[in-house]
């Protein structure tokens, strides 16, 4: 059923790629491969519903399927209320399935950028996360809460080529006592290529080190989207992930392989 979910999603990719001519000539490639970077860059100011499946097919020492469905929603600010620069709120939400089949609501997590440098070069941000147990089940999410700063630079004067680097970090304020304290870091170094159709491709992964221990975990994976304009603008993609090196003991991320289907509304201020 997943691996027909994948084909069929594909096909829903290269088809939308297939445009008709009237639709070709109005999008340049100029004007095609800035759209798709500003859909693409986590700093533009826009309206977005992003919703992503995370299907894993397989789980270090465990059987089964596992999934992780992913809602977030983007709230742009011209002006904060207290801080006066352009800013972003996001807001994620997960309901996942453990290999055993367990499914239940997974951890909110809440973050704001403020967008303080924006250069010819690219952009700065600096803001702040916080995660909050939501989690319906201890194999679905942390029992503590969690709070960090977050930072993202964003380099988009590449021509073709776009790199953004996103930076966060969580420390737990809660349960320390019963289940000890928590310190880590999720480093998202992504890269991205776009052709002039609003196809792109590139990789966005989720590394992550634990500051107590060292350990780490290092996905590596591919993505291969779309990008076009209707009423809205719309990204479609398909990314498989491999865990390239994971630390002995890591316990935050024991997904070994598993493909990502997303698909995002983009709606300019």
């Amino acid at each position: 059923m997943s691996a027909l979910l994948v084909m069929l999603f594909a096909g829903c990719i290269v088809g939308a790629a297939q445009e008709t001519e009237e639709n070709k000539e109005s999008q340049s490639g100029a004007t095609s491969v800035k759209l798709s970077q500003e859909v693409m860059n986590p700093t533009t100011l826009a309206w977005q519903l992003q919703l992503e499946e995370y299907a894993i097919f397989k789980t270090e020492g465990q059987d089964g399927f596992a999934q992780n469905f992913r809602f977030r929603g983007i709230i742009p600010l011209k002006e904060g209320f207290l801080i006066k620069v352009p800013q972003l709120i996001r807001v994620i939400t997960f309901l996942n399935t453990a290999p055993d089949g367990k499914t239940g609501l997974g951890d909110l997590t809440l973050n704001q950028f403020f967008l303080l440098t924006k250069k010819d070069w690219g952009e700065f941000g600096a803001g702040w996360n916080i995660q909050i147990p939501t989690r319906t089940d201890d194999q679905l999410g942390s029992p503590q809460w969690s709070i960090g700063p977050a930072f993202t630079v964003t380099f988009t004067d590449l021509g073709k080529w776009q790199m953004y680097w996103i930076w966060e970090n969580f420390f737990s304020i809660s349960g320390n006592d019963k289940y000890g304290s928590s310190a880590y870091a999720v480093l998202r170094p992504n890269v991205f290529y776009t052709w002039a159709n609003g196809v792109y491709a590139g990789i966005e992964p989720e590394w992550q080190i634990d500051y107590k221990t060292g350990k780490v975990a290092i996905p590596m994976d591919f993505r291969v989207g779309y990008i076009w304009s209707g009423k809205l603008k719309y990204n479609a993609y398909i990314e498989p992930e491999v865990m390239a090196y994971r630390s002995d003991g890591y316990p935050r991320n024991s997904s070994n392989f598993g493909v990502r289907l997303g698909f995002r509304w983009y709606l300019p201020m």
